[in-house]
């Protein structure tokens, strides 16, 4: 059993970024669609999901793989098997009671010296990024507010801003812990703004 499930883990890094970041994104996108809406409105159930999951995923990951080869470092997005297969089951569960996680792959960096600064410099990359677009998507959505596009560019907003707190909270393997261990105050300001963008 240990070794299918090594093998997996095997097959599923290995997988090219395109269909990694695919299927990751399926992964997020669940916890937004709607089963009981898709056959009266697929766009906005199953479509606008899947596309803001994509606009979340691919800038945050890309932004971490392009500031570490700032540095030198080799860098791609990587899927992992079982961190999938939780994102995807949690994310399910969580469609019921609104809460988002994501597991299900990182951006692999070999460095011939990955030092803290390096580390949360590049750390930095992706919630920054998801920032970013959710303030695109806001502006959009207060710009059309009433009509699907509106819808697609509040979704772009909540979906980013969401994995942007996500990613900073200071534990495990997630962006936030690297941050913190290289400035704190850069830490605290982009939570305290991601929170805010999130909750408030």
């Amino acid at each position: 059993m240990s070794w299918d499930i090594r093998y997996l883990e095997w097959r599923f890094a290995n997988l090219n970024e395109i269909t990694s970041f695919l299927l990751a994104a399926l992964s997020l996108a669940v916890a937004y669609i709607r089963p009981t809406s898709i056959l009266s409105d697929p766009i906005g159930s199953i479509i606008i999901p899947y596309i803001v999951a994509l606009l979340a995923i691919i800038p945050h990951e890309i932004g971490h793989r392009q500031a570490a080869r700032r540095y030198g470092c080799f860098s791609r997005f990587t899927l992992s098997f079982s961190g999938f297969w939780t994102t995807l089951i949690l994310n399910i569960i969580g469609s019921f009671v609104g809460i988002l996680v994501f597991f299900s792959g990182y951006t692999s960096i070999s460095c011939g010296l990955l030092n803290r600064d390096v580390e949360g410099k590049t750390a930095l990359a992706g919630p920054l990024t998801n920032i970013i677009v959710g303030f695109v998507g806001l502006i959009g959505a207060s710009l059309v507010p009433f009509s699907l596009v509106g819808l697609f560019f509040f979704e772009l907003a909540r979906f980013n801003f969401w994995v942007a707190f996500f990613n900073l909270l200071p534990f495990w393997v997630l962006d936030g812990l690297k941050i913190f261990r290289w400035n704190m105050i850069v830490w605290a300001v982009l939570i305290i703004i991601a929170f805010a963008l999130t909750f408030l």
